[in-house]
């Protein structure tokens, strides 16, 4: 029997697929790499933005087309937002979160009983499981730590999906299945969860406490990156880990949303842009280059050409390494989907032009300021002798190396694109000369 087995949206969901293909993999099922001529076809769905849902139903229909006398499962997020949405799309079984755990029991009796289903459980369960082969990227590996969301904001049904009770791993099935995955050969574990910065409050312990573990406990030669955390869950404790400490990468994901504090107190986001900023200078006065990704939300209810102009201030002051730009949508029973003053869809449109212009140019700047700097590149890709690989700032590099899978230090020559031009250097000559 053969799957076909995909996901879209985070980087929860790529870790949850990866243990659906561990699943299937036991449970003596080929998985391919190709949609056609397969026997189960299994989307693990997202539905955080309108686009994400769309995107779902629109792989879900395509599956089925492509096999009309196979299996097709729809999971993840999207069945707990609209599951008659996701039946409708020629879906046999519609399975939420909780369901994941027990995918075999479903396929086999659907292959049983050939019967349509829809099972969706609350979405509180704890968390255990471990990855033992992060098969989709063979040098980098996600490792989900936390699950739920007790924030509250106007936009969001995360914790529709995801529940609002904290969930996390505990910390030893964490270090156990890191030090799997860097015995296993990978050189960069991603921790991730759907509130990362909350990991710990339910069980008396925090993230920087969990870290300081990981990079005490396990040895061998890898980095540990942080995946999304909210500027209030970003602790002093957790700050002092990134001195001195090559191991951890100096780079954070930070989901600013808007530069505005009138737009940020409608979104019910729990931080004002000065402590944001107060934040983003203490990491970089741990590291001049320390890298700062964010997410920003485009057009929201009320947002006047004003608080958008403050957004692109904020950008330009910050130097965001690279911003990831949405337009609000309207989800299903939030506030925010209750407010007037709509930002009509052209000046939503007018406005992400602008800010992903002023994002790349200021994304670009900070490219520039690394030339002639030594990094340490996760060599990802070889082809026709060039490597490409992300760096510890999570900036893209293309150099001359012939290696795979390892960490190697390089110069940065110039910026190439999305990325930069560098060249392999023994570090030691590098620095005496």
């Amino acid at each position: 029997m053969r799957a076909f087995v995909t996901f879209l949206g985070c980087k929860v969901n790529q870790y949850e697929t990866e243990l659906i293909i561990e699943q299937l993999e036991h449970a003596g099922i080929v998985v391919s790499s190709q949609p056609v001529n397969v026997d189960i076809c299994i989307v693990n769905t997202c539905m955080v933005t309108n686009e994400a849902a769309r995107q779902s139903r629109q792989l879900l229909r395509k599956l089925r087309r492509m096999n009309p006398d196979g299996l097709v499962i729809a999971t993840g997020c999207y069945p707990h937002l609209d599951a008659l949405a996701i039946k409708g799309c020629g879906v046999d079984l519609v399975l939420g979160n909780r369901e994941k755990k027990e995918l075999i029991k479903h396929i086999n009796e659907w292959f049983q009983n050939r019967e349509q289903k829809v099972m969706i459980s609350q979405p509180d369960y704890e968390i255990s499981e471990q990855v033992n082969s992060f098969l989709a990227d063979r040098v980098r590996a996600y490792v989900k730590v936390q699950d739920g969301c007790d924030e509250y904001c106007t936009y969001c049904i995360v914790p529709l999906a995801r529940g609002r009770k904290i969930r996390s791993k505990p910390a030893e099935v964490v270090i156990q299945e890191v030090r799997n995955l860097v015995d296993s050969g990978y050189k960069e574990i991603v921790l991730t969860g759907v509130n990362l910065g909350r990991y710990g409050r339910d069980t008396d312990t925090s993230l920087a406490r969990l870290v300081r573990r990981l990079l005490n406990e396990v040895v061998g030669d890898f980095r540990i990156r942080l995946s999304s955390i909210n500027v209030q869950d970003i602790s002093g404790e957790l700050i002092e880990l990134f001195k001195n400490n090559e191991k951890l990468c100096p780079h954070l994901h930070v989901p600013i949303q808007s530069g505005s504090n009138k737009i940020l107190k409608a979104m019910n986001r729990s931080y004002t842009v000065e402590q944001a900023l107060a934040l983003f200078e203490r990491l970089r006065s741990i590291d001049p280059f320390f890298s700062i990704t964010t997410d920003i939300i485009v057009g929201f209810p009320e947002e006047t050409i004003g608080d958008f102009e403050e957004t692109l201030a904020l950008v330009e002051e910050v130097m965001f390494s690279r911003v990831h730009a949405f337009k609000y949508s309207d989800r299903p029973n939030t506030p925010a989907s209750r407010m007037s003053h709509k930002v009509p869809p052209g000046e939503k449109d007018r406005r992400m032009k602008l800010l992903r212009e002023i994002a790349e140019k200021v994304a670009v700047d900070y490219r520039t300021a690394s030339v002639g700097k030594i990094r340490t590149v996760l060599v990802e890709m070889n082809k026709d002798g060039v490597s490409y690989g992300y760096d510890q700032y999570y900036i893209r590099h293309e150099f001359v190396s012939l290696s795979t899978n390892v960490l190697t230090r390089v110069v940065v020559k110039k910026p190439n694109g999305a990325g930069v031009v560098s060249q392999v250097v023994d570090l030691e000559k590098s620095l005496a000369g």
